[in-house]
């Protein structure tokens, strides 16, 4: 009696398994490219944070279309309508008053947020501005840990927290395609860009146009690099194997770092979105051992 009724059980778990993928138990843990995930119990799409992407859409119908894209949750995406999306308190078509900044000019501005070696956000006339630092690259240091961003990063938050921060505009575009606002940073008298291109912190360069200051910071580059300050000296060479520390030949499109960290640059939707190729392949692992059990026990 006792076996039959543990075979009944291990039936139904292998059924159970079968019809409802284990990927449905596990929260994806990241966020896709719009900013959310599909919660797995019931495949309600969450906007958790929407990037300028998802900011887009001006209705759930948009959306949805969006999502369809960029998410690769198929299981969960063949049944999505703009009434599975939960918005989590954001509203869409939501344009932002940038009309309070003018290319070529100095805002005083307060720290809201320190991001990463390069990357910040701040408080200027009353808004917050997620602001990428003008002309230079840092290692990264945030999802991915490259060597010395996390060096940047404590440099760059170091200087910033002493308050008497200017951001000055530049170039010919105010904000990148992702939305951010591109700006020279200045701690007091002092050029932040310049002080960690002398430090040995700056690995590349990009251009959104010509800049006002590429001089001074190039300037500061090459003396690191000769006085082998930070990623440049010699006990830093095993640790970089050979990062690029030459300007990024100019294309058609100008080019910058993405909000995603590059190691997620190169991967599909499929593979961004909350692993499941990780959750089929346990899942086949389970049903494969209780299909063996089940032959042992019949």
């Amino acid at each position: 009696m006792e076996g039959s009724f543990l075979k009944r059980m291990v039936i139904f778990l292998f059924c159970f398994l079968l019809m409802f993928p284990i990927s449905a138990f596990a929260h994806p843990g990241e966020l896709d490219e719009l900013g959310g995930h599909f919660r797995g119990s019931d495949c309600v799409y969450l906007l958790h944070e929407p990037t300028a992407l998802a900011k887009q859409a001006k209705t759930k119908q948009e959306l949805v279309q969006l999502i369809q894209t960029y998410n690769g949750n198929e299981r969960c995406k063949r049944h999505l309508t703009p009434e599975r999306i939960d918005l989590d308190g954001h509203t869409l078509g939501k344009k932002e008053d940038r009309s309070t900044l003018r290319l070529g000019r100095t805002y005083p501005a307060e720290l809201v947020e320190c991001i990463d070696g390069d990357t910040a956000k701040f408080r200027v006339n009353g808004h917050v501005y997620t602001t990428r630092f003008l002309f230079i690259d840092t290692p990264e240091s945030t999802i991915q840990v490259e060597p010395y961003g996390k060096e940047a990063s404590r440099f760059t938050c170091s200087r910033l927290h002493q308050g008497n921060i200017l951001l000055e505009t530049d170039g010919d575009a105010l904000f990148d395609k992702y939305q951010r606002l591109l700006a020279w940073v200045w701690v007091g008298k002092r050029l932040l860009q310049e002080d960690l291109a002398k430090a040995g912190l700056v690995e590349d360069f990009y251009d959104y146009g010509d800049y006002k200051y590429e001089a001074r910071v190039r300037k500061a580059y090459e003396e690191a690099k000769r006085t082998g300050a930070g990623m440049y000296g010699k006990h830093a060479a095993g640790e970089r194997e050979g990062a690029g520390t030459e300007t990024r030949p100019q294309t058609g499109e100008k080019t910058a770092k993405t909000v995603h960290p590059p190691a997620l640059e190169n991967k599909t939707p499929l593979e961004r979105s909350g692993r499941p190729v990780l959750y089929t392949l346990l899942g086949l692992a389970a049903a494969a051992a209780l299909y063996w059990l089940i032959r042992r026990l019949t």
